[in-house]
């Protein structure tokens, strides 16, 4: 019993750091595509470059929602596959 509370703890402090590293990775992210949407902008205000807005929307519009489908999609198969893995162990322990 007590291996089982220490692996729990394990997995929970692996879980933190993962959640922690996930986190940053998509504020990072989000910032250099914050900056490269400034940089499109001053581009266009310098008048280097002409932007389709409309099309620039849709792309990070489909980019998105595709990642949004991953995302729920990763999820359904965690909580299947923790809750599953929990109830094996459990039941092999037991048993």
């Amino acid at each position: 019993m007590e291996k089982l509370i220490l692996d729990l703890g394990y997995a929970g402090f692996a879980g933190f750091i993962v959640g922690f590293a996930v986190k940053k990775l998509i504020n990072l992210f989000l910032m250099m595509l914050g900056l490269y949407a400034l940089s499109l902008i001053w581009l266009q205000s310098k008048g280097i470059l002409q932007i389709n807005w409309e099309q620039f929307f849709l792309l990070f519009k489909s980019l998105f929602s595709g990642f949004d489908q991953f995302i729920k999609a990763t999820i359904k198969t965690l909580a299947f596959s923790s809750a599953f893995m929990a109830g094996f162990f459990l039941g092999f322990k037991l048993g």
